[in-house]
């Protein structure tokens, strides 16, 4: 799991301290361009930084897209492993009684190191040891049905459960991984950095006019910010705003099988 230092810190936190970063580096740009104004008040400066805005808001709007298509991807990664539980579960009962009681117990404490497995939140030790002991449990599942798929009468139930128990155990690897694709540092980093820099450069172009609009500077920074709060909050589905409650819900409604 992802452990970096901007994972564990809160979306907010990052967003406040950017716009906060982003205020000083327009007044900075802006000492700076009343400073060149003031040294040659008879030269006519200007600066250009409509193309830089544009190109932030570009990569911007990028990362934007990559965080939300990875949103999806796990929110549907969630819906089809309820799914696919639930298809394993429905499958148990082609088993005589007492194998079908076997089946459905294990079943019953697969579905609650799911549940758990969400429910832990951003904790990595509690996520991965939900994570293996459901491995423990699936392992078991599957050592009992290639067993009992051994005996001809279990023909017919041994043909409809492996390939529900393969794909059990195929979903969860393939959420872990999906958990762990998040959008890199390196370019969130590179966001933050060019964020500060074209705001330095639009207080700079602003104080070579000898005059700044600080409610347009402030606005510009809380947009800029608010679009990368946003962001960070999309890419960590297990803290933040933006969660994966509502698609859980599907996981833990598979306890009503077991009522």
């Amino acid at each position: 799991m992802d452990t970096g230092i901007l994972y564990q810190t809160d979306a907010w936190v990052i967003a406040l301290l950017l716009f906060v970063l982003m205020l000083i580096s327009s007044f900075i740009g802006k000492v700076a361009g009343n400073h060149i104004r003031k040294k040659n008040p008879e030269e006519e400066k200007t600066t250009e930084t409509s193309s830089l805005i544009a190109l932030l808001f570009f990569l911007l709007a990028f990362t934007f897209s990559m965080s939300g298509d990875r949103y999806d991807s796990r929110r549907k990664i969630v819906v089809d492993e309820s799914n696919i539980i639930g298809t394993a579960i429905l499958r148990s009962d082609l088993y005589p009684d007492s194998t079908r009681a076997l089946f459905r117990k294990d079943f019953k404490d697969y579905v609650e190191t799911r549940i758990s497995y969400y429910q832990v939140g951003p904790d990595t030790k509690g996520i991965l040891k939900a994570d293996s002991l459901s491995q423990v449990i699936s392992a078991k599942l599957w050592k009992r049905a290639t067993h009992l798929s051994k005996d001809p009468a279990n023909l017919a139930a041994t043909q409809q459960m492996i390939p529900a128990l393969n794909d059990l155990i195929d979903v969860t690897t393939s959420r872990l991984s999906g958990e762990k694709a998040k959008v890199p540092e390196s370019i969130l980093v590179m966001l933050f950095f060019l964020s500060m820099i074209i705001a330095f450069y639009s207080g700079y172009s602003e104080g070579l006019k000898g005059k700044i609009d600080w409610l347009v500077q402030i606005g510009f920074c809380l947009l800029v910010s608010l679009v990368i709060l946003f962001t960070l909050d999309l890419d960590r589905p297990r803290r933040g705003f933006v969660n994966l409650d509502v698609p859980n819900q599907t996981i833990i409604g598979l306890r009503k099988n077991f009522e």
